[in-house]
């Protein structure tokens, strides 16, 4: 019989070879130093192998008492008529049935599928809701799952008054049922029936300043004494209007400062398309500055906590709260540099693709492919003056109106 000082004495060999306990029960010593309890047995005639677990005296395989243990149930059963590999193979098969056919198992098919075409940060977002679902709706086959079901799996977010959480939660529960149905799993979609139950605000178009709170605004970043990095941060936003995800985590890599250019690639864009920053010389400085704060970081704006992760979600968010902007989220800046762009007369084409939108007519996105980057470049350089003028208070520098087509 086999003693653990035995097993961990046993040599690794160019082959595999065996060292036999007792009844069928054995160590296989394989070439590659792995120590694994079979048992081996007949079944109606036949021979049949039965794996129980690899070695591991510290508790991550199976100790030789427990391969013991295991042998005898295996033992059990083929005295009552059964055989205990093809009992092993059925119960993972329903295993891998219940997992294919479970909430989880179907998100994260979902996710697989669709992840690849979509942005970094819609593969955040869908993570996050859908590690919500998967506390309550984890582990129920998608066929059980009712309305009540989908209504607990919002009810934390509800209750402590994330009312968009909860209803994002519950979208996303309805996409992974939609991708269900498709797959022949169900024809229902409880979360489309939920739909109701969560009385969602209407959201607010998010305002854009005007001059006299761009002023402001910029006075009280640069003066507030803050975190300068998201001092930095939040005049980058307004220089630059591009998404907020898409500046919180931007890295070095990205940033060519020779070049005055800022490379944002495809995967971290919500069109999938790589987009071009022309930079002014007033963003360049501030990248600069930023460099000397980001303490060797990939990322041009590093988090409190570590250097390896960007800076948090909601932190230019919260700056803005502080400053008592409360009414202002970082994505308003996009429309304030739409809006003023727009009244001082700059061809919409032109500003549309700086703010990465989709153009939705096929001919004219395959024209614009050009990207207007000359004019980009001149109209970026063009909105850093404007925005130095407004908070100097001197007379507006005029952006002056582009060519038309």
């Amino acid at each position: 019989m086999l003693t653990d000082t035995a097993i961990s004495r046993a040599k690794t060999r160019s082959r595999r070879y065996k060292l036999a306990d007792r009844d069928g029960l054995y160590l296989a010593v394989l070439p590659t130093g792995k120590k694994v309890f079979r048992y081996e047995y007949r079944f109606h005639q036949k021979r049949e192998t039965l794996t129980l677990g690899t070695y591991s005296p510290s508790g991550e395989g199976i100790s030789l008492i427990e391969a013991r243990a295991e042998h005898a149930k295996a033992r059990r059963m083929l005295e009552l008529g059964h055989s205990p590999a093809q009992a092993r193979k059925k119960e993972y098969e329903a295993a891998v049935f219940k997992l294919g056919t479970s909430f989880r198992g179907v998100a994260e098919e979902w996710l697989a599928e669709f992840a690849p075409h979509r942005s970094a940060s819609w593969s955040t977002l869908a993570k996050r809701f859908l590690g919500e679902a998967y506390k309550v709706l984890g582990d129920k086959p998608i066929a059980d799952i009712a309305q009540d079901h989908v209504l607990a799996a919002c009810k934390k977010a509800q209750d402590r008054g994330s009312l968009y959480t909860a209803n994002a939660i519950r979208r996303y529960i309805g996409a992974v049922f939609t991708y269900a149905a498709s797959r022949g799993l169900t024809d229902r979609n409880p979360a489309v029936a939920a739909r109701g139950a969560i009385a969602v605000p209407k959201t607010r178009r998010l305002p854009a300043l005007s001059a006299k709170e761009i002023r402001e605004l910029v006075k009280l970043v640069r003066e507030s004494g803050g975190r300068a990095g998201t001092r930095i941060a939040l005049e980058l936003l307004l220089l630059t209007f591009v998404r907020k995800r898409e500046l919180i985590q931007a890295t070095w890599s990205e940033i060519d400062l020779e070049e005055t250019e800022w490379r944002i690639p495809a995967e971290r864009m919500k069109a999938r398309e790589i987009h071009v920053v022309p930079l002014s010389h007033q963003a360049v400085e501030l990248f600069k500055e930023a460099k000397k704060l980001s303490s060797g970081s990939k990322y041009v704006f590093p988090g409190l906590s570590s250097l390896a992760k960007p800076l948090s979600d909601t932190a230019l968010n919260n700056a803005l709260v502080r400053l008592g902007f409360s009414h202002f989220s970082p994505h308003g800046f996009r429309r304030t540099a739409s809006t003023i762009l727009n009244e001082l007369g700059w061809r919409p084409d032109v500003i549309e693709r700086q703010l990465a939108h989709q153009e939705r007519n096929k001919i004219r996105a395959a024209y614009n492919k050009a990207s207007y980057l000359e004019d980009r470049t001149k109209m970026m350089q063009a909105w850093a003056d404007q925005v130095d003028a407004i908070v100097a208070g001197t007379k507006v520098v005029p952006i002056g109106k582009a060519k038309t087509a």
